[in-house]
């Protein structure tokens, strides 16, 4: 069996290496040792289904992703996390569980004060539950991370890039070198000059993957790309830019593959495509906050601060949760469903649906949350405490809406040998974790989600 997977991987190695820089011309390796199994994992922000599902139609130049498509497992979408935001899907992601569950329900803590400046949820130690980089740790696997969300301080990971910004500024240069896995920075750096940070792009984060993969070999290796996202808020989901900017990241991707190759590794290895979120086109922003603030919910001091609140908000694009500073005071939240009430007819029509919190919650978001809204088609919230209710929006792209908007669907392609090539259906979020460890022959048992059986080879 060894001679076999030896021959198989040197085949698949000249293959490779024979490959022009566009795309990757070996077929999913036939072969693979019982005993070494390796995933890298790869998530696209913000990458629609669509993307791939209609990559044909839509003229995209992405030999790599096309391949995968072709030839591994393509499910049809995947529902995600409400809200469906970054941080919240990502964790989910590596856990199986949802939101209300792991402790990462938006991308930012709760912060009706205004006083976090931006900070988001950096840091490991807030998730509640086991992730795939403890349990592989446990179980003796090599983990990797490059800019995969929610991992500073993550000390069961050996190599370790977290996501983390302040100034996005060649600053956080030393930033990143300090909360990196000692010596990474420096190794990256002698190689490719460029640290992956905030204010850089795809291709440094791809830079660092790259020889992580080629050079550590870990048996889990999560990669985070993140312009697309970036693209698409700016200009719109399925814009020319947007498809550029895939177009780039599809040449990173290439990259990776072509970095297990070299290593020795692409015979034993997954390559998992999947997403966080979908994207929706909008044109105006509701500011929740500025409405509190005018109906006397929120005092702000002379200088324009919050200094006290009754009702706050959380919001996270397309929803945004509604807080009550005492939620059991059956007063405030009569006044409170009120001013709602009449935020809903003050923005006329931006607002598709008050929730009830609970019915919320009990689908894994927003946790404690009195109500949450649901912006209408076009819409998303602000969290600015000021300016007009309503008005137009700077960004032309949003997520963040409940996960069954079609337009919220996430991606999932996995490929491989022990990938079971074919179609799925409407795929789940909390069943990519567990799936992940099956192919990596660890226990996850803590997921509230199931192996994808159809993806699995038998």
């Amino acid at each position: 069996m060894r001679l076999r997977t030896l021959v198989a991987g040197l085949l698949v190695t000249i293959a490779l290496a024979a490959s022009s820089c566009g795309g990757v011309a070996a077929r999913a390796p036939a072969v693979a040792s019982a005993k070494a199994r390796r995933v890298v994992l790869i998530s696209i922000d913000g990458l629609r289904p669509e993307y791939l599902r209609e990559a044909d139609a839509r003229g995209e130049k992405i030999p790599n992703l096309r391949k995968l498509v072709a030839e591994g497992a393509l499910a049809e979408g995947m529902d995600g996390t409400w809200p469906t935001v970054t941080y919240p899907a990502h964790t989910t992601l590596v856990t199986g569980v949802r939101p209300n569950v792991h402790g990462i329900v938006n991308n930012h803590p709760f912060d009706p004060k205004l006083v976090n400046d931006d900070g988001w949820y950096w840091y490991a130690p807030s998730i509640r539950v086991p992730t795939l980089w403890q349990a592989a740790h446990g179980a003796g696997l090599s983990v990797a991370s490059v800019y995969w969300p929610v991992t500073v301080g993550a000390a069961e990971i050996d190599w370790n890039f977290p996501q983390y910004w302040r100034t996005k500024t060649d600053f956080d240069d030393a930033l990143m070198r300090a909360i990196a896995t000692p010596g990474l920075a420096d190794e990256v750096a002698r190689a490719y000059g460029a640290l992956p940070a905030e204010h850089r792009g795809d291709h440094e984060r791809g830079s660092a993957a790259e020889l992580l993969i080629r050079q550590k070999r870990p048996a889990l290796a999560l990669v985070y790309f993140t312009d697309l996202d970036t693209v698409q808020h700016g200009t719109g989901p399925f814009s020319r830019t947007s498809y550029a900017t895939l177009e780039s990241i599809d040449a990173e991707v290439g990259r990776l593959l072509r970095a297990a190759a070299d290593a020795g590794t692409l015979a034993e290895t997954t390559f998992v495509v999947v997403s966080d979120h979908g994207f929706a086109a909008i044109h105006d922003v509701v500011r929740p906050l500025s409405f509190l603030r005018d109906r006397g919910l929120v005092e702000v001091d002379d200088r324009g601060r919050i200094r006290a609140w009754e009702a706050s908000i959380w919001p996270a694009g397309g929803s945004c949760g509604v807080y009550l500073a005492r939620p059991e005071d059956a007063g405030l939240r009569a006044r409170a469903r009120a001013v709602i009430d009449a935020l809903v007819v003050e923005t006329q029509g931006a607002i598709a649906k008050v929730h009830e919190g609970r019915d919320v919650i009990a689908k894994g978001g927003f946790e404690g949350a009195s109500w949450v809204l649901e912006a209408a088609d076009g819409y998303a919230f602000s969290g600015a405490p000021d300016g007009p209710v309503r008005g137009p929006s700077r960004e032309l792209g949003a997520h963040g809406y409940p996960p069954t908007r079609a337009a919220m669907r996430a991606s999932f392609v996995a490929w491989g040998a022990h990938v079971q090539p074919g179609r799925l259906g409407v795929v789940q979020m909390i069943d990519v974790a567990p799936t992940i460890a099956r192919w990596l022959g660890i226990a996850l048992p803590t997921a509230e989600g199931r192996a994808i059986e159809g993806a699995i080879a038998q």
